[in-house]
């Protein structure tokens, strides 16, 4: 399934407040990665005065670098994925070094102003994330997505065919909180649920036989199954509601916020976006 960027992103200083999370883990990675993609210097420079950085002359960028095809390791150990990709093109656009910090997911946004300066790691933009945070313009849209074991008997309509099934998801990610949701209201019934902190132990306890489903966003299951078309199958994708990633900062910071989202426009307007869909994302 290809992910859609979307169109709000020629909107170059919209502001959109939000929410995110985050600790930190110290895997840092100063060093630049060549994005490969569209020239991202050409535009007009963008001001950054009035930017409150953690490091002067550094984007600090919270991540969890474990979560493909937005964010995972190359065998060497270098950071590679999408969303690596966004932040160093950004970076370039604001005339920052950057440096990445990788953090579990489900204490990330507790990092923000503190360990770094925005986190950019697949974050939906919810409700309640805005209420504690400012996000820039979305740039992907995603769904949920229930993916099982190639050839089983499992099938499903909707979300509410979860019930009866063991499911495994992701800790601190849409997926649990909407299940968790389901589960408590009673719309999903009979389902044994557990969450991790890697999407990899999702999909490893599903090749085990441990769990039946795994529930994830409809980006990383499609990639999942891109890459192992005889091991998994998605068997539902919730497109009637679409969620929104986007890059979540401090509630206050709307100067990096405005700063940002002048830089996501100038790489829409240049293509760097498209390219970088078609580069992590496939039919």
């Amino acid at each position: 399934m290809k992910k859609k960027i979307i169109s709000m992103l020629l909107a170059a200083a919209m502001v959109c407040t939000c929410f995110a999370s985050c600790g930190s883990k110290a895997d840092e990675n100063s060093s630049k990665v060549d994005v490969s993609l569209t020239d991202v210097s050409s535009s007009k420079p963008i001001d950054i005065s009035n930017l409150k950085l953690i490091n002067d002359g550094t984007l600090t960028i919270g991540m969890e670098i474990g979560y493909p095809p937005f964010e995972n390791k190359a065998e060497d150990g270098t950071p590679i994925g999408y969303d690596v990709d966004l932040a160093y093109a950004i970076g370039d656009k604001l005339g920052l070094q950057v440096n990445l910090i990788d953090t579990a997911f489900d204490i990330i946004f507790a990092g923000i102003g503190t360990n770094y300066d925005c986190v950019i790691s697949a974050v939906t933009i919810t409700d309640e994330r805005q209420k504690e945070m400012l996000f820039s313009t979305p740039y992907i849209e995603n769904y949920q997505a229930i993916v099982v074991k190639k050839g089983s008997d499992i099938k499903a309509a909707s979300l509410n065919d979860l019930s009866g099934h063991s499911v495994m998801l992701q800790k601190g990610t849409t997926s649990q909180e909407l299940l968790e949701d389901m589960i408590a209201t009673g719309t999903v019934t009979n389902c044994t649920m557990a969450a991790t902190e890697q999407i990899l132990t999702c999909f490893t306890a599903l090749d085990n036989g441990e769990y039946e489903i795994v529930l994830c966003d409809s980006t990383v299951a499609a990639d999942y199954v891109t890459k192992n078309p005889d091991k998994y199958e998605i068997v539902y994708v919730d497109d009637q509601y679409p969620e929104q990633f986007g890059i979540a900062m401090g509630k206050e910071d709307t100067a990096l916020q405005t700063a940002i989202n002048e830089a996501m426009a100038q790489l829409k307007d240049e293509g760097f976006l498209e390219e970088n869909n078609a580069k992590w994302f496939k039919d």
